[in-house]
């Protein structure tokens, strides 16, 4: 006879089997990934350069420009240019975003990645334990809270320096002074 605990115990295993097959039939068919509307264009582009007789060439240019112009302005695809995407990485500067190539991210751009911005203070509020919430003048009106006591806290127009440490951790040097800290929005 088997016990009630060892019954239990079978049924999870049978679930998990269950969940398991389920997951790789899925993952089967998600193997074919779906093209972007992006890459869809720019492939349209390759394509036409093949094209060896000019008139037909042309025409396929044409095609593929008018479909730019539509996803364009449907807004499927944005073109953005590096310095639009320099300012976006700044300004995201302190937050937990997941790890996705949205503005950039490849290999190209390891040399481009943020480890500190220097901006000034816009204004500051004080919080409880002697913590002091930062509101940066540039990158989009970042706020950033010491996690450190901070006995005074810098007026506005004061320069301020936050770097990265490790593990996720940030240092927010101010008037000659470094204090831990995180960006809260």
């Amino acid at each position: 006879m088997i016990s009630s605990e060892g019954g239990a115990m079978n049924a999870v295993r049978w679930v998990f089997a269950g969940l398991l097959v389920m997951g790789t039939a899925n993952a089967a068919s998600a193997e074919e990934p779906r093209e972007s509307t992006a890459d869809r264009v720019a492939r349209s582009f390759a394509e036409c350069r093949a094209i060896a007789a000019a008139d037909l060439r042309l025409s396929c240019f044409d095609k593929a420009a008018t479909a730019l112009e539509a996803s364009i302005k449907s807004k499927e695809v944005r073109i953005v240019d590096r310095a639009d995407v320099r300012k976006t990485r700044r300004s995201l500067f302190g937050l937990a975003l997941p790890s996705i190539r949205l503005f950039g991210g490849g290999d190209d751009d390891k040399e481009e990645a943020f480890t500190e911005i220097k901006s000034t203070v816009a204004s500051t509020r004080s919080l409880a334990n002697s913590r002091v919430e930062i509101r940066l003048a540039e990158e989009g009106s970042a706020v950033w809270q010491t996690t450190d006591p901070m006995d005074f806290p810098p007026k506005a127009g004061t320069a301020i320096r936050i770097r990265q440490g490790v593990m996720g951790n940030y240092f927010i040097a101010v008037e000659g002074r470094t204090y831990r800290g995180m960006r809260v929005r």
